[in-house]
């Protein structure tokens, strides 16, 4: 199973995402951690790109014998669309789960340094410009509202639930 842990920059993405891993035996692959590897220290736009298309080579490159956990903000439906093509070339089951919190949550999130991203509040505001909402049903969570054991379990009651096809696959 692939599931996308999106969400704006500050919404608890990574830390969700890594937690979730452990909990599930999964592989947590960050969109900061590759933006690193990649020494891609800039937001704009065509390193983005870089850092979402290098996650698909993991993907492709992974044994499959291991649930993948990725985080990103995943902003553009264009991006989200790669991944589901990716998913069915594979043939594997591909879940998305979004971070939600409040802006005065993310505003004191991103304000403090944080381990393997510079995202600070102008990213946040640049990308929350660009966002394009998910259509499609998925799973939304809020990092300001949930705890992260009710989270959890609530993810984990979407993952073990059968997967109905959306009506573009």
């Amino acid at each position: 199973m692939i599931v996308i842990v999106f969400g704006l920059p500050g919404s608890g993405k990574t830390y969700f995402a890594s937690e979730l891993a452990s909990r599930i035996r999964g592989l947590h692959i960050s969109s900061d951690s590759i933006r690193e590897e990649l020494n891609k220290h800039t937001y704009d736009e065509k390193d983005k790109m870089e850092v979402y298309k290098y996650m698909l080579k993991l993907i492709e490159g992974s044994n499959h014998t291991k649930n993948l956990i990725l985080d990103g903000t995943f902003y553009k439906a264009e991006i989200r669309d790669w991944f589901k093509q990716k998913a069915r070339s594979l043939n594997a089951d591909l879940r998305f789960i979004e971070m939600k919190a409040e802006e005065e949550l993310i505003k004191k999130r991103v304000s403090r340094i944080r381990e393997k991203t510079q995202a600070d509040f102008n990213v946040y505001l640049k990308i929350k410009s660009a966002f394009e909402s998910m259509q499609e049903d998925h799973l939304i969570l809020n990092s300001g509202q949930e705890d992260l054991s009710t989270m959890l379990e609530r993810a984990e009651n979407y993952l073990n639930s059968p997967n109905e096809p959306s009506p573009d696959q």
